[in-house]
């Protein structure tokens, strides 16, 4: 009987040795399938990347396209088409350009001297007060930008509050290089983040610290009343619709220039509307098998060198993965 029992101890024992090892078997085959899984995604991520500055190649010869065929930009032209779906190898590729120029410059809050702009400002509180956002941010995002150490009221923050943060920082003081800097200013969290991106941008300062104008024919209406503060409703609407089937050419007083326009003050128009833009923001997306990279860009137009016939590729001010 004693050893009756202790044969089938032996027998269990070794049934629980084999699901043991089995189990451990099973396991590592799983880990290792996982690991080839990351190697290959690892692997076709990196083919990708590669396939990105394909796409965004794309982007700057349909800016350049656009830059040789006319002297205005909207958005019935090829550039705001996108680019729907193109394949590349085993992967595909989609982008989509938008005006920068669409938006409101934060840069533009402060002049060549290093000091708050008034008539920018008014219009960027103008536009916070229509979404329904604190109009104090104005002053943070002009303590940021400004070059003194002076706390503009009532939302205004330089040094001494950043240096109260964890981690502690300093106020850059200079122009925004990159809209994702907003995240350490005083007063904006994700959300107000993602309210102000569909409307602010921040370009590179142009000769002299001059001003970047808004595209009136790819801004929007929100924008365009904070510009045009005395003009009406109804003529915003008139002038939104009017650019759909007939963009504004010029910024002069002809038949298609934005100064024909009887209801627009001429001295607003010259000094913050055109119907140029040389800074377009792309979003590229490039999906294979198994991973996708996405991608975004700022891209500058540039200016053809004295006595060249054709224009030049835009400038890449820079680029990063999203």
């Amino acid at each position: 009987m004693q050893a009756r029992n202790q044969h089938g101890a032996a027998i269990i024992t070794a049934l629980l040795v084999v699901m043991l090892a089995a189990t451990v078997a099973a396991i590592l085959l799983a880990r290792q399938s996982e690991a080839l899984t990351r190697t290959a995604r690892a692997t076709e991520r990196s083919q990708l990347m590669l396939f990105a500055n394909t796409t965004l190649a794309w982007a700057r010869s349909a800016l350049l396209v656009q830059q040789q065929n006319s002297t205005y930009v909207a958005l019935n032209q090829p550039w705001a088409q996108g680019l729907v779906a193109r394949p590349i190898e085993s992967a595909s590729a989609a982008g989509l350009l938008r005006d920068a120029q669409a938006k409101f410059n934060l840069n533009n809050l402060i002049g060549a001297d290093g000091r708050r702009r008034a008539e920018d400002s008014e219009i960027f509180v103008r536009l916070l007060e229509t979404l329904k956002l604190d109009p104090g941010i104005a002053d943070a995002i002009v303590d940021w930008l400004d070059s003194d150490d002076d706390v503009s009221t009532p939302g205004g923050a330089e040094n001494g509050y950043y240096w109260s943060r964890q981690p502690a920082f300093r106020a850059a003081n200079r122009a925004i290089f990159s809209m994702d800097e907003l995240h350490r200013v005083k007063g904006i969290d994700d959300k107000i983040f993602a309210a102000l991106s569909q409307y602010v941008t921040a370009l590179p300062p142009v000769a002299g610290n001059e001003r970047s104008k808004i595209n009136i024919n790819t801004t929007s209406r929100e924008l365009l009343q904070a510009v045009l503060p005395t003009v009406s409703a109804e003529e915003i609407t008139a002038i939104l619709r009017l650019r759909e089937i007939a963009p504004f050419s010029s910024t002069g007083s002809e038949v298609g220039g934005i100064k024909d326009r009887k209801a627009l003050p001429p001295a607003l128009v010259d000094a913050f509307l055109d119907v140029k833009s040389r800074h377009f923001e792309a979003a590229l997306a490039i999906t294979g098998e198994a991973a996708q990279v996405r991608m975004a860009a700022m891209l500058q137009l540039q200016a053809p060198p004295p006595g060249a016939i054709a224009s030049i590729a835009p400038a890449i001010i820079w680029v990063k993965e999203q």
